[in-house]
């Protein structure tokens, strides 16, 4: 059979019922549609979150913090978290990394123009090492010690959570536009050392101003505020109290194996530390994805389902009708091959135009997602980087258009099969 005679009978044989391959041909593009967007929730939302969740909450990361206790309206800490524990923590068998995280220890004061607006707060200050950011730094941006002497901009990383304590109070209450965090990398700032907006925390004989330039953005949740590199915040109270300080406020204790988590923790413990691990708050989100993920496969699967047994159905009452034609093709010489092309044909075309559909809807709707960003960035700033960076799918359409076009061919196959191998007159007799 050559391809014009080929083409003309697949052509005759989807016309000839054209509301039957009509409603096959809806039903397979449902079915696509839904398998597309089952692989793209998998694969570029499910995954890319955990990741992103890994980093805010690193599960193979504990932080330790001296035990406190409650003296009527204050807390007192019972413990120290000094370099002396930091040493007896390094030698606990299971621990690969310690990062100790110092704050800076008297009033400072954050001045800046936010649009035009001089904005004038009060700031947290914590120092931490590289190692503990450096996930968080933007490609081209160093984050290194400075000399607090020099004029150079000390590298700043800010919480997400402080930006959003800006976009979602400050910018709301006095009708300023929202931060936009790619736009503020660069951004330089000034700290006015030993000064607050705060009566009577300032001390007026022990003042210092250095610029600082934004570097990148954290998600950790334990690095709230603005964070430099602990050598600078070392310095800077050594400055302002005249001696280095040695005590720390926490510190992020990186260990090998999880499996270990339990008999590292009774060894922190021991050394007097409270420990926290935001193991358990990876899990419980791990464990959210992964029922919005299975919900999602099912119900797919069952839509897929329910599309193949409608194509069987369908598939069946076809051949008993078509038996006929089965029938005088291999009496007029047609081979088994070549009736099995004509019919599989048919069904490749309609799948491959059924999956055209599925993707232009699919598209339509990335386009609608696309819009969607800006707003779903602001207000999840967990994910901010993850969702600003989400590009449109090509390989989901390549796979959904190979799915659509080749996943009835089993099932055509298994129901021509007896009658690819009958003669032509039990055929023609039927």
């Amino acid at each position: 059979m050559n391809i014009r005679s080929y083409l003309y009978f697949i052509r005759r044989n989807l016309t000839r019922r054209i509301s039957g391959t009509i409603l096959g041909m809806a039903g397979l593009t449902i079915g696509a549609f839904f398998f597309s967007l089952a692989l793209f929730g998998y694969y570029e939302i499910r995954e890319p979150i955990i990741k992103e969740l890994g980093r805010a909450f690193p599960e193979k990361r504990l932080v330790v913090k001296p035990r406190t206790m409650g003296l009527g309206p204050v807390k007192l800490n019972r413990t120290k978290l000094n370099s002396r524990i930091i040493e007896q923590i390094d030698e606990i068998p299971g621990v690969i990394g310690i990062y100790p995280i110092q704050p800076v220890n008297f009033p400072v004061r954050a001045e800046g123009t936010i649009f035009g607006q001089e904005i004038m707060t009060d700031i947290a200050i914590n120092g931490v090492p590289r190692e503990l950011i450096e996930d968080s730094l933007s490609p081209g941006w160093a984050f290194q010690s400075i000399d607090i002497e020099s004029d150079q901009p000390a590298p700043v990383v800010i919480s997400r959570y402080f930006i959003d304590l800006y976009n979602f109070g400050i910018a709301q209450s006095n009708n300023l536009p929202q931060f936009n965090e790619t736009a503020a990398l660069g951004q330089t700032f000034d700290l006015v050392l030993g000064e607050s907006t705060i009566s009577g925390l300032a001390n007026a004989h022990k003042s210092k101003r250095i610029q600082c330039c934004v570097v990148g953005f954290t998600p950790d949740v334990t690095l709230f505020g603005i964070v430099m590199p602990l050598e600078i915040v070392r310095d800077l109270n050594a400055w302002y109290h005249g001696n280095q300080s040695d005590d720390y406020t926490l510190a992020h204790v990186e260990i090998e194996d999880v499996k270990d988590f339990q008999r590292i923790s009774g060894d922190l413990a021991g050394l007097g530390l409270l420990v926290e691990s935001q193991k358990e708050i990876l899990d419980q989100f791990r464990m959210v994805m992964n029922l919005i993920s299975w919900g999602m496969i099912f119900f797919t699967f069952c839509i897929l389902l329910l599309v193949g047994l409608n194509f069987i159905f369908s598939e069946t009452l076809s051949l008993i009708r078509r038996r006929e034609e089965m029938g005088i093709l291999s009496a007029l010489g047609a081979g088994r091959k070549s009736i099995l092309f004509l019919f599989t044909g048919e069904k490749i075309f309609m799948g491959f135009v059924s999956g055209l559909f599925a993707t232009g809807i699919f598209f339509l709707l990335w386009h609608g997602f696309q819009s969607a960003l800006p707003d779903l960035s602001a207000s999840i700033p967990l994910l901010g980087d993850f969702l600003s960076s989400i590009k449109f799918p090509f390989w989901i359409l390549i796979v959904t258009l190979a799915f659509s076009s080749l996943w009835e061919m089993p099932i055509c196959l298994v129901i021509l099969y007896k009658s690819l191998f009958s003669p032509p007159a039990r055929l023609l007799e039927k």
